[in-house]
């Protein structure tokens, strides 16, 4: 990889990551060559797939750099795209990546407007688009936004078409505000700084972890990008997904207080305490509506892999929640209440 240079048009290289995406990455590759911005690299990964990808990819030989990998990493260890993407970025040459997802898609002015946003703000270490998710089956628009902050709506408030640049680093721990790697351009300079992308579940958003903490974020206020949702990549009900991810985040917020600068210690550890107790009090909840031997399982297993005396507390508490009758947690509201401050 290359630094940013003087380039009149800075060369990016956009990875395409793909596994078992025969059957729509024809239409994500046109995407591509679709764009208005010309200085393009297009690496495509395929990782292992069984399916015909690779003859579907050969039209366009020409005009890619086709990586195929011999082993899936993610299937083999229950992980995501992080190795796959890698592989794309070690072949990059470009002063910028931008990640693509292999059945995502893009406007033809993404790369464009994401160049003019770079050039714009400089010290921004990723460039970021607005987007839309999108049904698969019928192409019914499924969410309005990607860009996701359920704390401060600082999203939500921003201008249509805006292009700014700002920390996220605080609203980056509270959750990943970025709903597809698709909508992130990288400068090369960023993986000098903080490495590559893990190779582990949530990879993508481990590294805006990292990279949040050094760099700014330049946001470009325009659905640039379709996210396509699948049975392939659909999660299931939300309580499922919800308690699926909590533990590899909790390991990312453990591996990035090790390493994290002295001053953001504590915003560290106050997310890991917050995340903890209401993981705990989600899977009581989850007890009461009939799963009462799951979430006893669940909360033993939180309280192993997340030793300490504020995880046994927390996880103590809600064991009781959960085995108490109905008429002990109305009398615990209760006295909780009247012990509050008026």
């Amino acid at each position: 990889m290359s630094h940013v240079s003087m380039h009149i048009e800075p060369r990016v290289s956009v990875v395409i990551t793909s596994y078992n995406l025969g059957w729509c990455i024809e239409e994500t590759l046109k995407s591509v060559f679709d764009q208005t911005y010309r200085n393009l690299e297009v690496i495509v990964v395929d990782d292992a797939s069984t399916d015909d990808t690779a003859e579907r990819v050969a039209p366009f030989a020409s005009r890619i750099k086709y990586i195929r990998r011999e082993t899936n990493q993610g299937v083999l260890n229950n992980a995501e795209a992080g190795p796959a993407r890698n592989s794309g970025i070690r072949a990059a040459s470009g002063d910028y990546v931008a990640i693509l997802d292999g059945d995502d898609l893009w406007a033809p002015e993404k790369i464009a407007l994401q160049v003019e946003a770079a050039r714009r703000f400089p010290e921004a270490g990723l460039i970021v688009t607005d987007g839309v998710s999108f049904a698969h089956e019928d192409g019914q628009i499924l969410r309005s936004t990607l860009l996701l902050d359920t704390n401060d709506r600082f999203f939500s408030t921003l201008p249509e078409d805006a292009i700014v640049a700002t920390s996220l680093y605080d609203r980056v721990l509270r959750q990943c505000v970025f709903d597809t790697p698709s909508q992130v351009m990288i400068a090369s300079r960023v993986f000098d700084t903080v490495g590559l992308f893990s190779e582990c579940r949530c990879d993508d958003y481990d590294f805006y972890v990292r990279a949040t903490a050094e760099f700014d974020v330049a946001i470009v206020k325009k659905p640039l990008v379709r996210y396509r949702q699948h049975r392939g990549n659909l999660s299931g009900a939300a309580a499922n997904q919800f308690f699926r991810f909590v533990q590899p985040n909790l390991d990312i917020w453990k591996r990035h207080l090790r390493v994290c600068r002295p001053e953001a210690r504590s915003l560290v550890r106050a997310q890991i305490d917050r995340a903890l107790a209401f993981a705990a009090r989600q899977a009581a909840n989850e007890g009461h509506r009939g799963n009462r031997a799951w979430a006893r399982q669940w909360l033993l297993e939180l309280a192993l892999r997340n030793p300490g005396p504020g995880t046994y507390a927390r996880v103590g508490y809600q064991m009781l929640r959960l085995d108490s009758p109905r008429w002990a947690l109305s009398a615990m509201r209760r006295i909780r209440l009247s012990a509050s401050p008026q």
